[in-house]
């Protein structure tokens, strides 16, 4: 039986590069050696005799993955023929504990992790932009959150609580404080329907309130008195944006000015601009009016026993509010549907990310769980950049998911060493290229759901083919970081 240690012996080794070095004969015999005592351990998992059935397919992602841990990409035709012993989907299937997780921990060569370590070194935010950001945030938003519940003509949302959402309060934004997450949520009287929208795989749905409401803004229902209007809500909303900018608030530095934005279609927030002396953009705030519902989530949506093995207690989410915001599905001519958004909750977690409670609290116990999420968030980046026609829909949603599922198979804190943060992200990345492969990457709350469905499947194909160019080439994207 294979063990950790031996495991964690062979992705340590040094293993000379040069062409026909006896280190590397031997690395190769070491190699193949694992993967057929995995193989031959999967089988007798199952009960089954060995077999060859599905050894004739290679995956791409696992060729370069496997030229990565010999270091040695001269000889692609043998690293190839290694790949196609062990597959992707066999690592994913062993990966049932922690242990046998660390197993297949792959390594890169030492030009790839030399390449990582440097863009990590350039991810974390500024303190001093850091700083000054969340002051001009602050003072802008909770002089704002006053002015709507003392706005007496039209007191509709004095109600409102607000909530961070979004990577900066998530703690993994990148390079610059410069984008930035809200929602102001509205309550909802107990007494709500939701009803999911045909066809839209459990993310729209319409709401209507049973009875006459004592509190809700009656000015937010259509003509039926009891839809809930996501149109009306937003129109409002905007309106109190624009009025308080305009009467009630002024920026902090001479010359510099707030704008509301033009209203981007089908968006559900309303954005708001902050210009400096000379008209150029500084920074962005998405204000995003919600609907709270305090009534049972909806029976497709939960969370999963992994999610449960990995966080234990801290997953009863469940018994918590969820939240619908105004955003209707492509294709759809009726805009009076809300979308469900679990936004609070993906922050909890990631805040919340550690197996045991003490990660992440002191430099003893971090983990590089979020410095891998920002590293492909990174990676997106860079290739929209790239590629900002075939590439539009791609959007750091599907990282955070992506990258959600990948905490639930590799659970324990010692699964992500910082000193292991080359390897971690190559993980991820792996991750989310089978998602890519299979068009197939379903909402963490709502495993029937596929947020693949309104990607082009053309342009999924160049993603792709980036992707696998990226892996190939030694994530060449983060080279533009380098010094």
């Amino acid at each position: 039986m294979l063990t950790h240690t031996s495991f964690q012996h062979s992705c340590d080794m040094g293993i000379n590069r040069t062409p026909g070095n006896p280190t590397l004969t031997s690395s190769l015999l070491l190699v193949a050696a694992l993967l057929s005592e995995l193989g031959s351990w999967r089988v007798a998992a199952a009960g089954l005799e060995p077999s060859s059935e599905g050894r004739a397919t290679a995956s791409s992602s696992m060729e370069i993955r496997m030229a990565w841990i010999l270091g040695y990409q001269e000889d692609t035709a043998l690293v190839g023929h290694l790949g196609q012993l062990y597959s992707r989907s066999t690592s994913v299937d062993l990966c049932e504990s922690s242990e046998i997780a660390a197993a297949v921990l792959t390594t890169p060569s030492q030009d790839v992790a030399l390449r990582i370590k440097e863009r990590v070194k350039a991810l974390p935010l500024k303190h001093e932009e850091r700083t000054k950001a969340a002051g001009i945030i602050n003072g802008f938003i909770d002089p704002f959150i006053s002015y709507l519940k003392e706005y007496p003509e039209r007191p509709y949302f004095k109600e409102v609580t607000k909530l961070t959402t979004g990577s900066y309060y998530e703690f993994v934004k990148i390079d610059h404080p410069d984008e930035f997450d809200l929602m102001l949520a509205l309550p909802v009287p107990r007494y709500v329907k939701y009803t999911e929208v045909d066809d839209c795989n459990g993310l729209y749905y319409k709401v209507t309130l049973l009875r006459k409401p004592r509190s809700f803004p009656t000015p937010f229902l259509l003509e039926d008195r009891s839809t809930v209007s996501p149109v009306k809500v937003l129109e409002e909303f905007r309106k109190h944006v624009s009025q308080f900018i305009a009467s009630s608030y002024k920026v902090p530095f001479p010359g510099w000015k707030m704008k509301l934005s033009r209203k981007k279609q089908n968006s559900p927030a309303a954005t708001v601009v902050l210009l400096d002396d000379k008209g150029g953009e500084v920074m962005s705030v998405d204000l995003v009016p919600a609907l709270e519902i305090s009534t049972p989530w909806p029976d497709s949506c939960g969370v999963g026993k992994d999610v449960e093995k990995w966080l234990g207690k801290k997953t009863k989410q469940r018994n918590k509010s969820f939240y619908f915001v105004a955003k209707q599905p492509r294709g759809h001519d009726d805009k009076e549907v809300w979308r469900i958004s679990f936004s609070h909750i993906e922050k909890e977690i990631l805040n919340n990310h550690g197996n045991t409670k003490t990660c992440c609290e002191s430099y003893r116990t971090k983990c590089c769980r979020k410095t891998c999420i920002r590293l492909l968030k990174s990676l997106f980046g860079a290739l929209k950049k790239d590629y900002p026609r075939q590439l539009s829909h791609l959007c750091s949603y599907y990282a955070k998911t992506s990258f959600l599922h990948t905490l639930t198979q590799w659970k324990e804190d010692s699964d992500w060493k910082p000193s292991d943060v080359a390897c971690c992200f190559l993980r991820v990345l792996d991750d989310f290229v089978q998602h890519v492969e299979n068009t197939s990457l379903p909402h963490f709350f709502i495993p029937n759901c596929n947020l693949f469905y309104s990607f082009p499947p053309k342009d999924l194909k160049f993603l792709l083919e980036r992707l696998r160019e990226q892996k190939g080439n030694g994530l060449q994207a983060f080279a533009a970081h380098e010094k």
